[in-house]
């Protein structure tokens, strides 16, 4: 079928407690952001997702072997409609949580992107 590629998943570490609901939110969101975006553009016949668990802090990395693109510079907005699942609405996901997205593509080479969100709390100290 058009579209239809084989997603393989890893998880490497333990949570040492369970992650915050709005970290497991916003995850399963990138994740799904991410694989609807191999689905649509990538042309890839597989994918990888690997959720990280270190001291402090959890990575998400979602990879393809699709066609890859020219990432633009962040802010800058190519001609394509800006969609829920598209790259600056997971940008700003991680960033409401003080992580960080990052995006490695090149023409031929398919896609990786990495979302790195701490697990301390940013509230003042008591």
């Amino acid at each position: 079928a058009a579209g239809a590629f084989t997603v393989r998943c890893h998880v490497e570490g333990a949570p040492a407690a369970p992650l915050p609901d709005r970290v497991q939110s916003a995850l399963l969101r990138i994740a799904q952001g991410a694989l609807a975006n191999v689905r649509e553009h990538a042309g890839a016949t597989a994918a990888g997702l690997t959720l990280t668990h270190l001291d402090d802090r959890v990575v998400l990395d979602v990879g393809d072997n699709g066609r890859g693109f020219t990432a633009e510079p962040e802010g800058v907005r190519g001609a394509r409609a800006v969609r829920g699942h598209g790259l600056p609405a997971m940008r700003a996901r991680v960033r409401q949580l003080g992580g960080t997205l990052t995006v490695e593509s090149a023409p031929g080479e398919g896609t990786v992107l990495s979302a790195e969100v701490p697990l301390t709390t940013t509230e003042d100290p008591a």
